[in-house]
């Protein structure tokens, strides 16, 4: 039987594909993007991946398929969100905002066993959503959506996203995303009332539902029940990094960031979980430090600047890292990043978190098996 060709455009260095490469029925037939950066960081680690450095915007599907090496069963793709971001100016008229028809155009165009997308929570509640949803059915497509916080799968990062996965009639089952793994009774950090708190008690606080998601309730489904397996804490995920300054630590691009001495110095004066006191003009987590025992608020492109959110090291006086950045959004130790510190946390901040890509990938699995 012909394996299931896998493509993912707004690919970035490939993350919605990841879990992918583990079923043995699936083979990558394009990633595209027109990121070189990103192109380049993963073909330097996957160098027989078919990346195509395209702008989307102006590519036919038939020319897509052709570049893939034939049909395309299974879809992946994050239009850019920038025009629909909760941390942006959520501008309707952005003109990244028009991917999401650019996407529409190509599930159309190239008729996929399957689809998925993810996107940030607000776009669920905008015009385009809808008129995208309309097309999927127009297709022959059977969808489903909500938004996931990637802490309730695994993740110790409460990132909130909208996953959609759609399967066209008569290809599989209708799609249905996994319920929640993780949650348990543990206690954790809570970063709002400085003490370990029981998660079942203390739901919205630990896992730091957005104002976003809380919109949303009324339209959609935001998955918030709670598995049975612990969330791993930020102590977990971070634990066993080499010391930096070692080559071991450079290659891994776990580095320190240049933070001037007066910054090192105010944020000196902050307890673990805490937050800079002259900072309370800010956002609520800017100047904030992290603690191991607590869970990350999602990773941005500007993790290195510890004003843009609470991206402080629990314990030592400097930013996170590239790669304790990367193991928060659960990119594997083995994925490398040359070049600039800079350009890596852009690709970092950019990715989707593997917990999250699992979802997406579990729905497809279970609608195509």
């Amino acid at each position: 039987m012909r394996k299931l060709r896998v493509a993912e455009i707004y690919a970035g260095i490939a993350r919605t594909w990841e879990p992918f490469r583990q079923w043995r029925r699936c083979e990558l037939g394009l990633l595209v993007d027109l990121d070189s950066l990103a192109r380049d960081t993963y073909t330097d680690n996957f160098p027989r991946a078919p990346y195509w450095k395209r702008d989307l915007t102006w590519v036919r599907p038939d020319e897509l398929e052709a570049q893939a090496g034939g049909k395309v069963d299974i879809l992946l793709g994050c239009p850019p969100c920038q025009g629909f971001s909760d941390t942006g100016k959520r501008d309707p008229n952005d003109p990244r905002n028009a991917h999401i028809d650019v996407f529409a155009r190509f599930v159309c165009g190239l008729g996929p066993r399957a689809v998925v997308m993810e996107n940030v929570p607000l776009l669920a509640g905008s015009a385009r959503y809808r008129r995208f949803t309309r097309r999927l059915e127009k297709a022959g497509y059977r969808w489903t959506a909500a938004v996931v916080n990637a802490a309730l799968y695994g993740s110790c990062q409460t990132r909130q996203r909208l996953v959609l996965v759609a399967v066209r009639k008569g290809a599989g089952l209708d799609p249905e995303l996994p319920a929640p793994t993780h949650g348990g009774g543990c206690v954790y950090f809570g970063y709002q009332s400085q003490k370990l708190i029981p998660l079942k008690h203390h739901h919205a606080e630990l896992l730091g539902i957005t104002p976003a998601a809380q919109q949303l309730q009324a339209k959609m489904r935001v998955i918030s029940e709670v598995g049975q397996i612990p969330i791993p804490t930020l102590g977990d995920t971070l634990d066993g990094l080499p010391v930096m300054g070692s080559t071991n630590a450079v290659c891994l691009s776990h580095e320190p960031w240049q933070t001037s001495a007066t910054m090192r110095r105010r944020m000196s004066f902050v307890n673990e979980g805490g937050r800079w006191k002259g900072g309370q003009d800010h956002y609520s987590h800017a100047y904030g430090r992290l603690h191991r025992r607590g869970l990350s608020r999602t990773i941005t492109t500007y993790f290195a600047n510890p004003g843009s959110g609470r991206f402080w090291h629990p314990v030592e006086d400097r930013p996170l890292s590239v790669r304790e950045a990367a193991r928060i959004q659960g990119i594997d130790d083995n994925l490398l990043f040359q070049g600039s510190l800079s350009g890596a946390a852009r690709l970092v901040g950019n990715a989707l978190d593997g917990a999250i890509a699992e979802v997406g990938y579990q729905a497809v699995r279970r609608a195509l098996e």
